[in-house]
C-alpha cells in the first residue's frame, strides 16, 4: 500500500501546483477561451494532465461531451466520452440524497438525533442530525486520525463494520466547533449519517445508495472505488495508480462512473425530478446556519450548486445553474486542478451559450 494522502476534500487546498506557475499566462489566455475538442486538449496539455473529460447540457438543449488524452501515462489506450471517473467528494451530494430517500420513506427524520440511533455517542455530539452532518455543522474535525484511516480495509464486499470502525474513531475525537456555530468540512458527517441509515435499514449504504438512488437515476455506469478494467487510472506524479481511499470512507468520496451518467445526476437536482418531492429537493438544496453549504452542495447567486471532489490522484468539478437550465462536469485523471476551483466553468458556460 502507497502511504500517499488520501481524500480529503471538496475544497481545495491554499497553493497551486509548482507546475502551473510556469504555464502562467499561457494557462490563464487559455481559460478565457470557449470549450471545444481544441481547447480541452490545449488545457490537457498545459496541466500536463493525462486526459480530461467535460460534459454540459442545457435544458432544451442536447448534452455536449468531450474527452481527450489517455487512460494512463504511457499506454496507448485513449479515453472516451463514455469512460468511468472518480468523483471524489461529490458522492456527499449522493449521500444526502440517499438520506432525503430515506426521510420520504419514514425510515428516519431529518431531526433524528445522533445518539438516538447509534450506541455510545458521546454527549457533545449525541444530539446532533442528519441536516449538521451533512452540511458541515456538527462540529466534527476535517477527517480522524491518518494512521487510523491508513489502517482501514480499502476494498470490502461489506464495510459496515469497518465503517463502525470509522464512526467510533471520529466520535472519540473531540469537536471542532460546536455543532451549528460554524461550517467545518468534513469527511466524517456523510459517514455518521450513512451509518444512521445502515443501522435503520440493516443494509449498508453500498447496498442502499444503489438501490435507492443508482438504479432508479439508471446510473449504470456507477459504481465504488476506483474504476477498474480497462477505464482510465488515477496518476500520482504521472504515475498511473489504482487505490482509493478506504471503504468505511464510501459515502464521503468512493463512487465513479461516466459523464453521460453524472450529467444524468446533475439533470434530477437541476429539474427537481420525482425522485423526491418538491420540499425533499428544498431540503438538499437550502443553505444552513447562515452558510453558503446545503446538504451535499455548495450554495451560489440565484441558486446555484457546486462541488467539487478529488482523492489526490483524480479530480472531478459538478455544478447546476437552475437560473440558466445549465448543468456542467468536468473529470482528470490526476489531481492538476485541485488548487484551481473553477476555473473550467466559465469556459463551458460559454460553449453553452450563458452569460457569465
Amino acid at each position: 500500500m502507497v502511504q500517499r494522502r488520501t481524500l480529503l476534500t471538496g475544497l481545495g487546498l491554499a497553493l497551486l501546483p509548482q507546475r502551473l506557475f510556469a504555464q502562467g499566462q499561457t494557462l490563464d489566455t487559455l481559460l478565457s477561451g470557449t470549450m471545444s475538442p481544441a481547447l480541452l486538449r490545449s488545457l490537457r496539455v498545459a496541466l500536463a494532465t493525462p486526459a480530461m473529460v467535460a460534459g454540459w447540457q442545457r435544458r432544451g438543449y442536447a448534452a455536449e461531451l468531450l474527452a481527450d488524452g489517455l487512460r494512463a501515462a504511457g499506454q496507448p489506450a485513449a479515453v472516451t466520452v463514455q469512460d468511468k471517473w472518480h468523483i471524489g467528494s461529490i458522492t456527499k451530494g449522493f449521500t444526502a440524497l440517499l438520506f432525503a430517500r430515506a426521510v420520504e420513506a419514514g425510515v428516519i427524520g431529518w431531526d433524528t438525533r445522533l445518539g438516538d440511533r447509534l450506541s455510545g455517542v458521546p454527549r457533545p455530539y449525541r444530539k446532533v442530525t442528519g441536516i449538521e452532518l451533512l452540511s458541515h455543522h456538527a462540529g466534527l474535525p476535517a477527517d480522524i486520525a491518518l494512521p487510523d484511516l491508513l489502517a482501514l480495509p480499502r476494498i470490502e464486499n461489506d464495510a459496515r463494520a469497518s465503517r463502525q470502525r470509522y464512526v467510533e474513531l471520529a466520535l472519540a475525537l473531540p469537536p471542532a466547533a460546536k455543532p451549528r456555530s460554524t461550517f467545518s468540512y468534513s469527511n466524517c458527517g456523510p459517514v455518521l449519517a450513512a451509518r444512521m441509515l445502515e443501522v435503520a435499514t440493516g443494509k449498508s449504504w453500498e447496498d442502499l445508495l444503489q438501490q435507492q438512488v443508482l438504479d432508479p437515476l439508471g446510473l449504470t455506469s456507477a459504481g465504488f472505488g476506483a474504476p477498474t478494467g480497462d477505464q482510465p487510472r488515477g496518476h500520482d506524479r504521472g504515475v498511473p495508480i489504482l487505490q482509493d481511499n478506504p471503504a468505511a470512507m464510501g459515502p464521503a468520496g468512493r463512487l465513479h462512473m461516466s459523464m453521460p451518467d453524472l450529467l444524468t445526476y446533475l439533470a434530477a437536482h437541476r429539474d427537481r425530478n420525482a425522485l423526491l418531492s418538491q420540499a425533499g429537493w428544498a431540503q438538499l438544496h437550502t443553505p444552513r446556519f447562515a452558510s453558503n453549504h446545503a446538504l451535499g452542495w455548495f450554495v451560489g447567486r440565484q441558486g446555484a450548486l457546486w462541488h467539487n471532489g478529488s482523492n489526490t490522484a483524480w479530480y472531478a468539478e459538478a455544478a447546476v445553474e437552475p437560473g440558466s437550465g445549465l448543468i456542467m462536469a468536468h473529470c482528470s485523471n490526476d489531481a492538476a486542478l485541485l488548487n484551481r476551483l473553477q476555473v473550467l466553468l466559465p469556459a463551458i458556460r460559454r460553449a453553452a451559450g450563458v452569460p457569465a
